[in-house]
C-alpha cells in the first residue's frame, strides 16, 4: 500500500470513528426516576404526621439494549474503507441512597389530606464502555483504527458520585379502610452535579422536569394488597448541551399478600415507555426512544403502631430499548416521626 494512500485510509476511519457515541436513550441515558422504589408503602395507610425514608438502590446491568432490543453495533462510513462498525458492550453500575421526607397534614383539600414531600438522591455511578470493532481493516492500519476505538471507549466511560436532582411533590392524600388515591403535580429541580464534557453525571442536566403522580392502591378483606404509582414527565431543554429528552411514562407496581400483621410477601415491578422522541443537538433520527420492564419478590415488615417499616426486594429487568437492561434491588427502611 501506497503511504499517501495509508495516510487516506487512515484519516477517513479516524473521521469516522470520530463521530461515533454510544447509543442510550434519553441524553446520555438518564432518566429521572427511582425505578422500582415504591413497594408495600403504596398499600400501608398514612396517619398525619411526620415520615422519613432511607432507601439504598443497588443496580448492575452487563448489556445495553438498542432500538431493536439487540446489543448495539455503531456504524459509519469510511469512505475508501467501506462502512466501518464497533459493536458496544458495556457495563453500568449504580448505587444510591435515596432520602425522602414526607408530612401529611390535618388540613384538608376536598375531603383528602394535603401533604408535602421531597426526595434526594446520593449516587455514585461508574460506567465502563467497550467497544470492539466488528468489521475488517488493512492489516497495516488495524493497530492504529483500534487504538483510537480504545481511546473512544475510554472517553466514553468513568465514575462519578455525588448529589443528584431532587423532587418535590406537594400532594393530595384520600385514604379509607380498602382504597387509596394520592396526586401529586411533583418537579424535579436540577440540583445534581452535571459536567457537560464528563461521560458520566450524579445530575441528569441544566434542565427542570414536570411530572405529575397518581398513586392508587387497594386492600381487601383476606389479605391482598394492590397499589400502583405512576409519573408522567415532561422535561426542559439541557441549557448546557441544547438537547431535550423525550417524555416518558413510569409506573411502579406492587401485589402483596399479608401473611401475618405486619409481614408481606409479594412481587413488585416497573416499567417505563418513553413516548415521545429526542430533540435537539446529537439527537438520532430514530427518536432514542427508552423502553424497559422489570418484575421480582419482596418482602417487607411493618410494626403494629405504623411508626416502622422495613423492605426488601430485587427485580429483573426485561424487553430493554436503548437503554441498560440489568438487576436493580431495593432495602427501604420508612419512620414516623411524630
Amino acid at each position: 500500500m501506497q503511504i499517501h494512500s495509508r495516510h487516506r485510509l487512515i484519516a477517513a476511519a479516524l473521521a469516522a470513528i470520530s463521530c461515533a457515541t454510544p447509543a442510550l436513550a434519553t441524553e446520555r441515558g438518564q432518566l429521572r426516576a427511582l425505578l422500582g422504589l415504591p413497594g408495600q408503602d403504596l398499600t400501608s395507610p398514612a396517619l398525619p404526621g411526620f415520615y422519613t425514608q432511607a432507601n439504598y438502590q443497588h443496580y448492575y446491568a452487563g448489556e445495553f439494549k438498542d432500538n431493536d432490543g439487540n446489543t448495539p453495533v455503531l456504524s459509519r462510513d469510511a469512505g475508501a474503507l467501506g462502512v466501518l462498525s464497533a459493536q458496544q458492550n458495556s457495563q453500568v453500575r449504580a448505587d444510591v441512597l435515596a432520602l425522602r421526607g414526607s408530612w401529611i397534614s390535618e388540613y384538608q383539600l376536598w375531603d383528602g389530606r394535603v401533604g408535602f414531600s421531597a426526595t434526594l438522591p446520593l449516587i455514585k455511578t461508574a460506567l465502563t464502555t467497550n467497544l470492539v470493532r466488528t468489521s475488517p481493516v488493512p492489516p497495516a492500519i488495524a493497530p492504529i483504527v483500534d487504538g483510537v476505538i480504545a481511546g473512544l471507549s475510554q472517553a466514553n466511560s468513568g465514575t462519578e458520585s455525588g448529589i443528584g436532582d431532587m423532587e418535590f411533590a406537594p400532594f393530595v392524600d384520600w385514604q379509607t379502610d380498602t382504597y387509596r388515591v394520592i396526586f401529586a403535580p411533583a418537579f424535579v429541580a436540577p440540583t445534581g452535579d452535571y459536567d457537560k464534557d464528563r461521560a458520566v453525571n450524579p445530575g441528569a442536566g441544566k434542565f427542570w422536569t414536570f411530572r405529575p403522580v397518581v398513586t392508587l392502591a387497594y386492600v381487601t378483606e383476606n389479605g391482598w394488597e394492590f397499589g400502583a404509582r405512576t409519573t408522567y414527565s415532561f422535561n426542559g431543554k439541557n441549557s448546557d448541551t441544547e438537547y431535550k429528552s423525550g417524555q416518558y411514562l413510569h409506573s411502579d407496581g406492587a401485589v402483596l399478600y399479608q401473611i401475618r400483621d405486619g409481614v408481606r410477601i409479594g412481587a413488585t415491578g416497573y416499567l417505563i415507555y418513553q413516548t415521545t422522541k429526542d430533540s435537539g443537538t446529537g439527537a438520532p433520527e430514530n427518536g432514542n426512544k427508552a423502553r424497559v420492564f422489570a418484575i421480582g419478590p419482596s418482602a417487607g415488615w411493618q410494626s403494629e403502631s405504623g411508626s416502622l417499616g422495613l423492605e426488601f426486594k430485587v427485580m429483573q429487568e426485561f424487553g430493554a430499548r436503548n437503554r441498560p437492561e440489568g438487576t436493580i434491588g431495593w432495602l427501604r427502611m420508612i419512620y414516623r416521626v411524630n
